[in-house]
């Protein structure tokens, strides 16, 4: 009781400090939603993930994976945030995703991996006071979460023809959080701090299916659907929590002005407001568009925009993106580096988040 009420106040106060957290607009809801796009991708604001192989947004992109090939993605953040009285510097570092992929037998493709599908990392602290005896205490509740929702996914793409591919693939969201609840009286030589530490587990299912088509010689279109149940949550073998997910809609188109020269739009839609048993949660739209110049050592450059699903006001949280990056292939092309940069905004219900997120990918093809 204890516990539930802990949380209780930290959907209703104001948050007076943040000490560390994936992003401010993940705390209120389920999470702040990950990118499911390798460095690759990402770079380029993530325009170019429904045609990347090595992404994990779309089945139907397998096909373009020709051999065994395996890649991972390491992200650090640093961050300031503002809530318009206090500001707080953050940083984070974490692996949001590993995929490998290669053919099978004559057109068909099977790849798999994870990724983050929900950041629920942070730590706030939470001022107020109680009577006691007839005699307001104050005190601060220090409210912590260390974990995510991670996606397993299992895919396979087959291409009919050089024009048309179409791919399919299960989820399974797993995954966990270490959640603290700590009370710090103010008078601490006469009242007691108390403490609790629970760990949340998290399950839930999905399908994907995709489109890769080829209407005309250098362009490409692409269309996707991601639909999953729901996420149960529980705590200690009892479940605590069960939110609707939402259903994603997405196209995408690519058009190869010269095989040197790519440029890529992407837009998704999720209703998340399906959501709203875990608070205020908003329908999110997202856009991107992106560049690559070159092909030994290529330039990426990329914007994204759109909605984050949940925050303190009364619509949703935007953000803003604008990346770049590069790659280099070493070994016989047995490897590839590639490392990007973006400067991310998000704002919303007063709070502003500015931050920088460094990208780096390392991809093996032996």
């Amino acid at each position: 009781m204890r516990r539930a009420t802990i949380w209780c106040v930290l959907m209703l106060a104001g948050v007076d400090a943040l000490a560390a957290q994936d992003s401010q607009f993940g705390i209120r809801g389920l999470g702040a939603p990950g990118t499911f796009a390798s460095v690759r991708a990402w770079a380029t604001g993530g325009a170019f993930a429904p045609f990347d192989g090595m992404s994990a947004l779309t089945d139907a992109s397998l096909t373009e994976v020709v051999r065994l090939t395996a890649a991972a993605t390491e992200v650090s953040d640093y961050r300031t945030v503002n809530d318009g009285t206090n500001s707080s510097s953050l940083r984070s570092s974490r692996f949001p995703m590993l995929q490998v992929a290669g053919p099978v037998v004559g057109h068909l493709v099977i790849g798999g991996g994870f990724s983050t599908y929900l950041y629920r990392s942070y730590s706030v602290q939470v001022p107020g006071s109680i009577v006691i005896r007839g005699v307001p205490e104050s005190y601060v509740d220090q409210l912590g979460s260390d974990g995510a929702v991670t996606d397993l996914r299992l895919a396979a793409a087959w291409q009919f023809s050089p024009r048309l591919s179409v791919g399919g693939g299960v989820h399974i969201l797993t995954g966990s959080s270490s959640l603290t609840a700590t009370r710090l009286f103010t008078d601490s030589a006469i009242y007691k701090n108390a403490s609790q530490t629970d760990q949340e587990s998290y399950d839930g299912f999905g399908v994907s299916l995709s489109v890769l088509a080829t209407p005309v010689s250098g362009l490409r279109v692409s269309g996707f659907l991601q639909s999953y149940n729901h996420l149960r949550a529980e705590v200690n073998g009892f479940q605590n929590a069960q939110n609707e997910l939402p259903t994603t809609l997405g196209g995408a188109v690519q058009w190869s002005v010269t095989p040197e020269v790519k440029l890529a739009g992407s837009i998704t839609h999720a209703n998340w407001s399906v959501s709203s048993a875990a608070g205020t949660a908003f329908n999110t739209t997202n856009w991107a568009v992106g560049g690559e110049l070159g092909r030994a050592i290529p330039f990426r450059i990329g914007l994204r925009g759109g909605q984050m699903p949940f925050g303190p006001g009364p619509t949703a949280p935007t953000q803003l993106g604008i990346s770049a990056g590069t790659g280099f292939t070493f070994s016989q092309g047995r490897g590839i580096l590639d490392f990007g940069i973006e400067h991310l905004r998000r704002t919303g219900g007063g709070l502003t988040e500015n931050g920088w997120n460094l990208l780096a990918g390392l991809t093996v093809r032996p």
